[in-house]
């Protein structure tokens, strides 16, 4: 009995201190929280990467959205495209996610918000009576405009009074230069409603047609002193009656001619009324009427009298009618006669208006050799530009006599020199004419006022074009068109805007390689306005876009006054005047000036309007950006849609 007591408490103590034991017991009572560890660890886990693929998935669907709107209008197209890129990325049954539903509304701004919900179900904490998770995220997008320069080079040619069509619309309601400035405008209004507070976007705008009107945006450093123009000079003789008033002696003639033997057959073309006898007394008073005759006599001719003054000494030839007849009556008596008649108002106005028209050099006495002693005031010679840069006129010896009168300077200019070549890549060195960069170093890199009012085109009475000097009245003018004044880069409010595009004016043929040249050194980083164009006040980079728009193909004419002078005459483009040649050259201007551009970091966006998308055309946009516009409706869209993509989308969560 004592042994079994003892045994039985010897066991006791033994199991209560039995280490092993314990171990056993407080890894079975700690099995339950560690569960709830582990597991929640792998359902967190769980939860948050589904989380983040669905804030990805919502992120996606709000840019998408965002960028399918023209407008700030949420369409039905916008929110499926919306849909469609959070589907994409976010599929039905990802990680186990049930009862997924997803969103996206507008605002009036613009802003997309997006809204995505579902419900997850739980691995190991289903144990821990926690079934599923609730998951939720929202995501907002908008366009955001960084600094930003955008120039619009517009084709303000004369179809541009048409409606897209082709038929007649006269520039009224549907014609496509209305259209065009509607579309301005919703470009404007899309990219200002995105534009942040604290970024610059500045507007150029370049009408173009065969002219371009900078010459009041170009610094006077870089604008010439003198030029040529195909113009004229006057050369008129100083009268024999200085003081000419109608009614006055005009001279018809003064030579030697044969005499009558009576004064009353003046003018006669009978023979027998010429011969003089030298026989007998006869012959003596016929020879005395021919020593006698010096004298004024009045000869009245087609209803005007004149005036025949014969002058001594007069003359008798012997034999100087042969034929039948009496040799004796063969003898002629011949004078100095001179012939005068009354002047006419008509000749009295005509007098002056002896002209030769040629390239006249500003600043140079004589020009194309002609002198002129009697002009009064002087004339080429004293002719300088310093008054058309001060009040856009100047004087020119083109008025009566080769008096001065007053031209006015429209602001449209020429060109600077260039070379004769079919080969624009690389730009040669020396045509400056189409270097967006130039800042000119002399003259012959400055550019010239263009002067319709001071130029001519030189044809005869056929048309035939006349290469050099002809004389004549009053020529032709060439074809001219000068738009609406350009406006370099500048922010612009709406009103302003407005107000500009609303009085440009359809006119002229379409010179596309002008437009973008002015449009690219408007806008280049470097040239003559890197000043204005190098950074932006916020020091943030700039994005730098031409929109060129034209509503047809190349247009141009040897006779046309451009900035490049009257091609036919001045032949700086081509060198011959062939009209093919310079299309050709001027298509290759076009490129040229497009790299050029390009190369510069500058964004170029084409539309074409009512007209096809020209491979010229499309080779002068950047790679992607050349568009076409059927109609009205589409240019506005086309125009919405290049403000968006020049906007950077942005998430704002």
């Amino acid at each position: 009995m004592g042994r079994e007591m003892q045994a039985r408490t010897s066991f006791l103590h033994n199991l209560l201190h039995d280490n092993t034991a314990n171990t056993l017991a407080i890894a079975a009572a700690s099995l339950i929280p560690m569960m709830a560890m582990v597991g929640g660890g792998i359902d967190a886990s769980r939860y948050y990467m589904a989380a983040a693929r669905m804030q990805a998935a919502c992120d996606a669907g709000a840019l998408a959205a965002r960028r399918a709107m023209t407008t700030t209008v949420l369409t039905t197209e916008a929110r499926t495209q919306g849909l469609n890129f959070f589907d994409q990325n976010f599929n039905d049954g990802l990680f186990g996610v049930t009862s997924r539903n997803r969103t996206y509304t507008a605002n009036t701004q613009g802003k997309v918000t997006g809204t995505a919900s579902g419900t997850m179900p739980s691995t190991i904490m289903a144990a821990f009576g926690y079934n599923s998770f609730p998951i939720s995220v929202t995501c907002t997008a908008e366009v955001n405009i960084s600094n930003t320069d955008i120039a619009f080079v517009l084709d303000v040619t004369g179809s541009m009074a048409d409606c897209p069509d082709g038929s007649t619309c006269n520039s009224g309601p549907g014609s496509k230069i209305v259209a065009m400035r509607s579309a301005v405008m919703s470009f404007y209004d899309t990219v200002e409603s995105a534009t942040s507070p604290s970024a610059q976007v500045r507007y150029g705008l370049v009408p173009y047609s065969q002219q371009v009107n900078v010459g009041f945006s170009i610094p006077r450093v870089h604008m010439a002193s003198n030029n040529t123009y195909q113009s004229r000079v006057a050369r008129f003789n100083p009268p024999t009656f200085p003081n000419l008033n109608e009614g006055d002696p005009v001279l018809i003639s003064d030579q030697t001619e044969w005499l009558p033997r009576s004064t009353g057959n003046f003018n006669t073309t009978n023979t027998d009324n010429y011969r003089f006898r030298t026989d007998g007394s006869t012959g003596v008073s016929h020879a005395a009427i021919c020593t006698n005759y010096p004298g004024t006599y009045t000869v009245t001719i087609s209803g005007v009298a004149q005036t025949w003054e014969v002058f001594a000494p007069t003359q008798l030839v012997l034999n100087q009618w042969p034929g039948n007849g009496n040799p004796s009556n063969r003898a002629g008596c011949r004078a100095r006669v001179r012939k005068t008649r009354p002047a006419t108002l008509t000749e009295v106005t005509a007098q002056f208006r002896d002209w030769v028209y040629c390239p006249v050099t500003t600043g140079v006495a004589n020009p194309c050799g002609v002198t002129n002693p009697a002009r009064s005031p002087a004339g080429w010679e004293t002719v300088n530009f310093s008054s058309i840069y001060t009040n856009n006129t100047i004087d020119l010896p083109l008025g009566t006599n080769g008096a001065m009168t007053t031209v006015t300077w429209d602001g449209c200019i020429e060109e600077p020199s260039t070379v004769l070549t079919d080969t624009y890549s690389p730009i040669p060195a020396n045509a400056h004419d189409i270097n967006i960069n130039l800042v000119p170093a002399n003259e012959t890199q400055r550019w010239k006022p263009a002067l319709i009012n001071a130029v001519w085109k030189r044809e005869d009475s056929n048309g035939n074009n006349l290469a050099w000097f002809y004389q004549t009245g009053e020529e032709n003018r060439p074809a001219y068109t000068c738009p609406r004044p350009a406006r370099r880069l500048t922010e612009i409010t709406r009103t302003d805007l407005q107000t500009y595009v609303d009085a440009l004016r359809a006119s002229g043929n379409t010179y596309h390689d002008i437009g973008m040249l002015w449009g690219a050194r408007f806008i280049s980083p470097r040239g003559m306005y890197a000043a204005d164009n190098t950074s932006a006040p916020n020091g943030d980079p700039i994005s730098r876009h031409i929109v060129f728009m034209t509503d047809g193909a190349q247009v141009n004419n040897v006779e046309n006054y451009s900035t490049h002078g009257i091609e036919w005459w001045d032949r700086r483009i081509t060198g011959d005047g062939n009209s093919t040649r310079e299309r050709n050259r001027r298509a290759a201007r076009l490129q040229a000036v497009c790299r050029a551009a390009q190369q510069e970091n500058i964004t170029v966006w084409v539309v074409a309007f009512g007209t096809a998308l020209t491979q010229n055309l499309i080779d002068c946009a950047s790679p992607g950006r050349a568009f076409q516009a059927a109609d009205n409706a589409t240019l506005t869209a086309r125009f919405q849609e290049i403000a968006q993509k020049i906007a950077a989308l942005r998430l704002t969560q």
